[in-house]
């Protein structure tokens, strides 16, 4: 401890050589080994995180359509089912023959859903003569991606 004292002739020149300024100047000088990031690399960091994350909206982007799809076609689906089920649990004397798949006909369409249009067909067979061909295809009023959705099933129902 009392050789540092003799061979450091100014404080300034003792001070500067442990790494730390003297009282009184500007600041410490900087160490080959001071931790942190620097400005370029934190710069670089950013910019590579916002490459990324405009590489990526387009993917998050494809899957809500693809959300928004599934769940037209969840709800095509259950209000042609729904439609099948009520003309399968009427009287087979009650089915009427007509209707179409392709347009509205009055008493064969149902357009009170915002979202869906359903339309049924009920075709009286020639041969047996017991049987009637029932089909129900239902069409969403959106598209959100792609052709729009549609469902159509078909069904014989007999005497």
């Amino acid at each position: 401890m009392g050789t540092t004292a003799s061979t450091c002739s100014r404080r300034a020149a003792c001070a500067s050589s442990a790494g730390t300024a003297p009282p009184g100047s500007l600041g410490p000088e900087m160490r080959r080994g001071a931790s942190g990031f620097t400005l370029v690399e934190v710069l670089l960091a950013l910019a590579l995180m916002f490459i990324g994350a405009v590489a990526a909206a387009p993917m998050f982007i494809y899957a809500m359509k693809e959300t928004a799809a599934g769940a037209d076609i969840g709800s095509v689906g259950a209000a042609a089912v729904d439609r099948m089920e009520l003309l399968r649990s009427t009287a087979f004397d009650a089915l009427a023959a007509g209707g179409s798949l392709s347009s509205n006909v009055s008493g064969y369409s149902d357009t009170s859903s915002s979202k869906v249009t359903v339309r049924w067909q009920i075709v009286d067979n020639a041969n047996p003569v017991t049987e009637k061909t029932i089909s129900v295809r239902a069409i969403a009023t959106r598209t959100a991606i792609g052709l729009q959705k549609e469902v159509t099933l078909s069904c014989l129902r007999s005497r």
